[in-house]
């Protein structure tokens, strides 16, 4: 289990440092595609869906041709930037708190690195994540200093779970 998690904190940091990396890029007027799928660990099976049979979320990409959402962790609001790259949900500290999820810095065991450098994630269970009808409970996610991560993203822990995950037309359909 040990080994999954701080293989699951080098995925995290890796998709961090792309997203950084896609920002530079993009703010100089070079655009790339997005990130291929990602296996998802088998702890993050274990989260359980809570949706109506045909519920389908449609998101239509930012001008920077990334998918946003705002959803609700534990019933606090909060933005993700969607990344089927990244393997778990990774939450910033100050979000996580608002949520009701702390830590403390014992928690900060797990080694990753971002475009920031090297630091530490916490590796937590989140009770539910929210968008509009589609409810997911017990996400597996690590949470990231502010400082080390610029939004949150909703990972392969979260978008595994769902029917099925679409991007077409510069829309992505998210399904129950």
């Amino acid at each position: 289990m040990r080994s999954e998690i701080i293989l699951a904190a080098g995925i995290v940091s890796a998709t961090v440092i792309c997203v950084r990396l896609l920002d530079m890029r993009e703010s100089a007027g070079v655009h790339a595609s997005a990130p291929a799928p990602a296996q998802v660990e088998e702890t993050a099976r274990a989260a359980s869906l809570s949706v109506g049979w045909n519920d389908e979320i449609r998101i239509a990409a930012a001008p920077d041709r990334q998918f946003y959402v705002d959803a609700e962790i534990n019933r606090r609001a909060a933005r993700f930037l969607i990344d089927t790259g990244a393997s778990y949900v990774a939450l910033r500290d100050s979000d996580a708190r608002e949520a009701g999820i702390y830590t403390s810095w014992t928690d900060y065991i797990y080694p990753v690195h971002t475009a920031n450098g090297e630091t530490k994630a916490a590796f937590v269970t989140i009770d539910e994540i929210e968008i509009d009808n589609i409810r997911i409970e017990n996400v597996k996610a690590f949470i990231l200093k502010d400082e080390q991560l610029d939004i949150n993203l909703l990972g392969m822990s979260f978008l595994s779970q769902l029917e099925s995950v679409e991007a077409r037309k510069g829309e992505l359909r998210l399904r129950g």
